[in-house]
């Protein structure tokens, strides 16, 4: 048995079993040594929607546990699923011992952020198109909300500014 797994607590979860719940904080990543898990949004609700599945050595839970944010995904043992926790002060020996996982989670991560901005910019311009069609409608019935719509249009672009840099707009309305 390696070192890692000497330190690291083992965790078996039977099929359909919750690893990780979206919006709890999660303090560790784990490694799949057996069985597979699926991740989802909105997990059991009516907009639920499966965004990947993981079977055995890939990880998961590393966004939650290296951003200190809760996280952004459900995660549910597809089978019985035994998985490897590595906690925050076990990950750097993980990452040295595991340096194939160091590059999936990269590039999960990467991939991640591409999707983030692609979602933020068609979101924006979901706004920009909302905002255009309002400001139009009102300019054309004479209605004196234009300043309403322009504080909206402001508010939005410093939301998409704030999400880009990390930091949250609305911590500070």
């Amino acid at each position: 048995m390696s070192d890692n797994k000497q330190n690291s607590l083992m965790k078996i979860y039977k099929e359909d079993e919750i690893i990780i719940r979206e919006g709890e904080r999660c303090n560790a990543l784990y490694k799949i040594l057996s069985g597979s898990v699926a991740l989802y949004l909105h997990y059991g609700e009516e907009n639920e929607y499966l965004i990947g599945a993981a079977g055995e050595s890939k990880c998961f839970g590393e966004v939650s546990m290296l951003a200190g944010r809760p996280s952004p995904y459900t995660v549910v043992a597809i089978k019985d699923a035994m998985v490897m926790q590595v906690t925050e002060d076990q990950f750097e020996s993980f990452i040295i011992k595991n340096t194939h996982n160091a590059i999936e989670i990269m590039k999960n991560m990467a991939k991640s952020v591409v999707m983030l901005s692609a979602d933020l910019d068609l979101m924006a311009d979901d706004y920009k198109n909302t905002i255009k069609t309002l400001e139009e409608k009102l300019e054309s019935a004479g209605s004196d909300n234009m300043p309403k719509v322009i504080d909206i249009s402001d508010k939005l672009e410093k939301y998409k500014i704030s999400a880009l840099n990390g930091s949250n707009y609305f911590k500070n309305i």
